[in-house]
């Protein structure tokens, strides 16, 4: 009933995601539509969550930690598929309070070979329902330590106006790999990274300042850097010129997907330009892909 969409991560290695059929997509939408989207989420999920009265998004994430002088970040490792069929049931049965039957189905329909699938409908919401019963008692105790704690999806995030002491970091560490372990998640290690205001760490693509989410958080609201928006105008040039070479379609999609996420990085920052190169972008698939202008 799924459709393989494979996608490329920002260093490179694969990401699994699936597409519904039709004919269960229909369903997931009702799931969505008359149960998960009645969820008043609290400010500090991020992610795939419908709220007009306070949008959720990338920006969203990180203006809570914007000017703050301590960042832990934290990773959780292959986190969609950690969460099982019995842990959605558990969200149907324990949250909403739907007997045990109807929790079962509403799982069944909701997962793909008893895990969470990447990509359906449903699945952003799950995601942020899987620390239920559990994430707002952390919450709560890391706002009476003066923490602030935000997740967007697996991507945890943890800030302070002062510096922690070496026993609240590893205490605040602790908390939240046992969150996670109590369904059956852990942390990404090499993903783990504590840091002061203005530390920057080296990896392949040279020093990187602190981000939250892919933005920067040094001044006083999300930014993205001059390097990395010179980076997103040139991504979109190169898709331009692959097609003017004749590239396949098929080829160009994963190029257009990843620029997609980026130039939507440069919106959610009120950056101008970035309905320009959105525009760019589809102008080369109305080209490719025969969609209407």
């Amino acid at each position: 009933m799924y459709r393989h969409v494979p996608q490329t991560k920002k260093n490179g290695d694969p990401r699994s995601t699936y597409d519904a059929y039709e004919s269960l997509k229909e369903i997931q939408r009702k799931i969505v539509d008359r149960i998960l989207s009645k969820v008043q989420f609290p400010q500090y999920l991020h992610g795939g969550i419908r709220d007009r009265l306070n949008p959720r998004s990338i920006y969203a994430n990180a203006r809570p930690h914007c000017g703050q002088r301590q960042f832990i970040t934290i990773d959780i490792k292959d986190f969609f598929p950690s969460i099982s069929s019995w842990h959605v049931q558990r969200i149907f049965q324990g949250l909403f309070g739907f007997s045990k039957n109807v929790s079962l189905l509403l799982a069944q329909l909701s997962t793909r070979l008893g895990v969470l699938p990447q990509g359906a409908s449903t699945s952003s919401y799950l995601a942020n329902l899987i620390f239920w019963d559990i994430e707002p008692t952390l919450e709560q105790f890391f706002r009476d330590e003066g923490i602030t704690y935000s997740r967007f999806a697996d991507d945890i995030t943890l800030s302070a106006d002062h510096e922690l002491s070496r026993e609240q970091k590893s205490n605040a560490i602790s908390r939240v790999i046992n969150m996670l372990a109590q369904k059956g998640c852990s942390q990404k290690r090499s993903k783990l990274h504590i840091r002061k205001r203005g530390q920057t760490i080296i990896d392949k693509a040279g020093n990187m300042p602190m981000t939250v989410t892919g933005l920067g958080v040094y001044n006083d609201k999300p930014n993205i850097s001059k390097a990395e928006r010179k980076r997103i105008r040139a991504s979109v040039k190169e898709i331009e010129n692959l097609a003017v070479q004749g590239v396949s379609p098929e080829a160009l999609e994963n190029f257009m997907n990843r620029a997609s996420g980026r130039i939507g990085r440069l919106k959610a920052c009120r950056y101008t330009g970035a309905n320009d190169l959105f525009q760019r972008i589809r102008s080369v698939r109305c080209k490719n892909f025969l969609l209407p202008k």
